[in-house]
């Protein structure tokens, strides 16, 4: 069952009270219908990594994350493989042509604006997604790609990555990418200290160009070494100190007038692989593409605690415990099969606003099987790392103890007959092995099934009622019993 394929059970909405210590006011919870979490505006995801907590899926593409409060559509690479675990939200990208990613760009430095389409992977148009401007992130990003001159693979601090060049990767304390490319921080300082993996391949051959005197990189550098501005990038000299005479740089973000990429400007540059200092740009690659992902902290609030489950025919209640520390907001509850072999396909329900005893209602189950359910917390902006699980076998749908509302039923006086039944499904009652009129195939509750009769006949009369659940229809049972039907009172009128 795809992520995305509708459930064919039926999930019990339901709103339970919970009384406060004014017996005027209460607190209501509710369980939500069953959806898909970070597959619509209405069932957000808090990170990628709850989607994957909870469906395991590693499919790209445009999913609905919480963000700032709000219900954001955004691209996921959610693909594992190469990729330092997946679960990246694309921030940025760019073609090598644009013009919108200088280092004053208000891309860079608003934390309200947006623009283009961020929505799909790919570095043929500007896009700058909202979660840049917010999202608190523990890592990033940046990767080359499609260079003016020459070409570059896909390597550097990820060898053979999925995301489709030449990518840098940093960790950090958690916080949105606008303050990270607005706060300057340099990781490494000296040409000695930079990292191989930035420049150059596993042979510990150039990639980008560099000079050997002098290295800065890290973020949002905008001091020294005149115009050679960045948000992310490095700046090398051929002399052993930051003068204000660099010469060669790479990154995103670059002086107006440059275009993302590696821009060396001077022929003293050690030029990258297989280019040379006489062309245009002097040994380097020219203007690349470039796209940049963020990734958000590993859910991490607490799993709830002490699940109970009672099970009916066609329907398993849930009850459990908050966990042990942190306020929380919701709660997810999935269930499958325990027959299906994973939870990609799992039904999800959320329950809001939920009270110090949360509950869940499963219907629609299929009699006789046996469920997994996983129940998991979740906070304002977190969720948990792992789930509360249990297992329930649902029973098997009957009928039984068909009873009147009198003792003594009265020939054509109307009685009720009524008949217990676990589940909802269809009855029909029998007199005298006939079908009473108008108790054909009717609808019962989830515990009973009811009939209007009038007997007809004045004599020990055999009732009978068949019923069939609406989850197994051919799964048929029935109840029987017989009653004396007396005549009316003398005097009454004849009908």
């Amino acid at each position: 069952m795809s992520l995305f394929q509708p459930r064919l059970a039926f999930v019990l909405i339901g709103v339970m009270l919970l009384s406060t210590l004014s017996p005027s006011v209460q607190a209501a919870q509710t369980q939500e219908v069953e959806c898909q979490v970070g597959t619509s505006a209405s069932c957000p995801a808090l990170s990628a990594q709850e989607i994957y907590n909870l469906y395991g899926t590693t499919t790209d593409g445009t999913y609905y994350l919480k963000i700032s409060g709000s219900a954001t559509q955004v691209y996921l690479k959610m693909d594992r493989t190469n990729t330092a675990n997946g679960g990246w939200i694309l921030m940025m990208k760019a073609p090598r042509t644009s013009t919108s990613f200088y280092y004053d760009s208000t891309y860079f430095t608003s934390n309200t604006t947006s623009t283009g389409s961020a929505l799909t992977n790919d570095t043929t148009s500007d896009g700058k997604s909202s979660a840049y401007n917010s999202v608190p992130l523990t890592g990033a990003i940046v990767a080359f790609s499609n260079p003016a001159v020459g070409s570059v693979t896909n390597d550097g601090d990820i060898a053979s990555n999925g995301f489709g060049g030449w990518v840098w990767y940093e960790t950090f304390t958690a916080q949105s990418m606008y303050t990270r490319l607005t706060t300057t921080q340099n990781i490494y300082s000296t040409y000695a200290t930079v990292r191989n993996s930035l420049y150059r391949n596993s042979s510990n051959t150039a990639v980008f160009s560099y000079q050997s005197g002098y290295g800065v990189y890290g973020f949002n550098h905008s001091t020294a070494c005149g115009a050679h501005l960045f948000r992310w990038g490095i700046i090398w000299n051929n002399e052993a100190a930051e003068d204000g005479s660099c010469d060669d740089h790479i990154g995103i973000g670059l002086q107006n007038g440059v275009i993302q990429g590696d821009q060396p400007n001077w022929n003293g540059v050690t030029a990258a692989s297989g280019q040379n200092t006489s062309n245009g740009y002097n040994g380097g690659l020219g203007p690349m593409a470039f796209q940049l992902w963020g990734k958000q902290a590993d859910p991490a609030f607490g799993t709830p605690q002490t699940l109970t489950s009672t099970p009916s025919a066609t329907q398993v209640n849930l009850s459990w415990a908050a966990p042990a520390s942190g306020t929380v907001n919701e709660y997810v509850v999935q269930y499958k099969k325990n027959s299906t072999a994973n939870w990609s396909g799992a039904s999800t329900v959320r329950i809001t606003s939920p009270t110090g005893s949360p509950t869940a209602s499963i219907s629609g189950l299929d009699q006789g099987t046996l469920y997994n359910f996983r129940v998991w917390a979740r906070s304002t902006s977190d969720s948990s790392a792992t789930p509360l699980t249990g297992n329930a076998t649902t029973g098997v749908a009957t009928i039984s103890q068909v009873t009147l509302n009198t003792a003594n039923p009265v020939y054509r006086s109307p009685s009720i007959l009524s008949a217990n039944v676990n589940a909802v499904g269809r009855a029909t009652f029998f007199a005298q092995g006939k079908p009473i009129p108008g108790c054909k195939n009717i609808l019962t509750t989830i515990s009973l099934a009811t009939c209007t009769w009038a007997p007809s006949q004045r004599t020990y009369v055999n009732i009978m009622v068949t019923y069939a659940p609406v989850s197994l229809p051919n799964q048929s049972s029935s109840s029987s019993m017989t009653i004396w039907v007396q005549g009316r009172a003398i005097g009454s009128k004849k009908r």
